[in-house]
């Protein structure tokens, strides 16, 4: 583990990096945010290099604004609310409308990812980082205590979300990390697959309604890899509405996706996490898969990252430039009864667990 103080927050804070991992895979993280700044693999491919494949910043400055999200933590609930308010024992609480004005985004502007968190712990190839919500904050109901464990193996960078509460509250944590696998200009030759047959669908200001569209033989078939730009400036309603791909799959999450090295077993507060594989991402010749225990995932081709973006090693970002792949509970699930709820109660721990395996194809 090395620690290196980059400066100071706009509240006068340290902000200090550490870089933790092994050999063949090591990341970088700071107490800001606890933001992934780097991750970086040494690929065994026919360039046999090690190459960052994590977007982001090279001035600290810029991830006080950081509007892409890059490397973000989301908290309390990623994605979507409509009409940015929703009801929850009966009361209806009123959210920050940051998205098209009249949605909120991401649990709003004072985002989790613009605060200091604390450095619970830290070892060579793990670091924990705490963060206490009040009661109220961002609009949410009850005192939250969040903790996001990274570890860094061989292979994976596995993440490990848990929070406890003083009272029923929402909950929905996700990882807005941005992959380019091979440093090309856009993300358009890169191929997915993904283990869903559907998608929630969206309207034209991605606010699911609680239905969903079967994804067969439509732009959205991924069974099989297909890459982002065979179908991505199609006339097809979804995709006109975000500018791309910026939608929730629904995961199956079946037995014979079960992932046995990556699932959890029970703790002395919570239950066992069950984990299974979702995704895969590609480029010619390395891979990214996804195992998370969450319900969905959304994937997202910065349709909204704006051309000229000053990125990492003096790069300049245009639009499209990674894909996000976000484990979560669906956009706006707390307004939809018939989506798997993102409450929490009181007093128990609850976890969930996303993982992303880095290797050659």
């Amino acid at each position: 583990m090395n620690r290196k103080l980059l400066g100071t927050s706009p509240e006068g804070m340290d902000i200090y990096s550490y870089a933790i991992g092994t050999e063949a895979l090591h990341g970088e993280f700071m107490n800001y945010g606890a933001i992934c700044l780097k991750l970086v693999k040494h690929f065994n491919d026919a360039e046999n290099k090690a190459v960052d494949i994590m977007l982001g910043f090279d001035e600290l400055s810029d991830y006080f604004d950081n509007d892409p999200c890059f490397g973000a933590i989301v908290g309390r609930c990623a994605n979507r609310i409509g009409g940015a308010h929703f009801s929850l024992e009966g009361k209806t609480y009123e959210l920050a409308k940051n998205d098209n004005g009249m949605n909120n985004l991401h649990s709003g502007p004072d985002a989790y990812f613009k605060r200091i968190w604390e450095v619970k712990d830290v070892t060579d190839t793990s670091i924990t980082f705490a963060l206490d919500s009040p009661d109220g904050d961002q609009g949410f109901p009850h005192a939250l205590h969040m903790e996001v464990k990274y570890t860094i193996t061989e292979k994976s960078m596995i993440i490990d979300y848990s929070a406890k509460a003083d009272g029923k509250t929402v909950w929905n944590p996700t990882f807005h990390g941005y992959f380019n696998l091979d440093g090309s200009a856009n993300v358009l030759e890169h191929e997915l697959s993904i283990h869903s047959d559907k998608i929630t669908y969206a309207d034209e200001k991605s606010i699911p309604d609680g239905s969903f569209r079967d994804i067969s033989k439509t732009p959205f078939d991924f069974h099989e890899p297909m890459p982002f730009g065979k179908h991505i400036e199609d006339d097809y309603d979804e995709l006109k509405f975000a500018g791309g791909y910026d939608h929730n799959f629904v995961l199956k999450n079946t037995d014979d996706l079960l992932s046995k090295e990556y699932s959890l077993t029970a703790s002395d507060d919570s239950d066992s996490l069950n984990v299974y594989e979702a995704c895969t991402l590609y480029s010619a010749s390395r891979k990214v898969t996804v195992y998370t225990d969450l319900p969905g995932i959304q994937i997202y081709t910065g349709n909204y990252i704006q051309n000229g973006v000053k990125g990492k090693y003096g790069e300049i970002y245009n639009r499209r430039k990674g894909v996000a792949m976000e484990s979560q509970y669906f956009p706006n699930a707390i307004n939809i009864p018939g989506f798997d709820q993102p409450v929490i109660d009181e007093r128990k721990t609850y976890r969930h667990r996303t993982v992303y395996e880095i290797g050659e194809k």
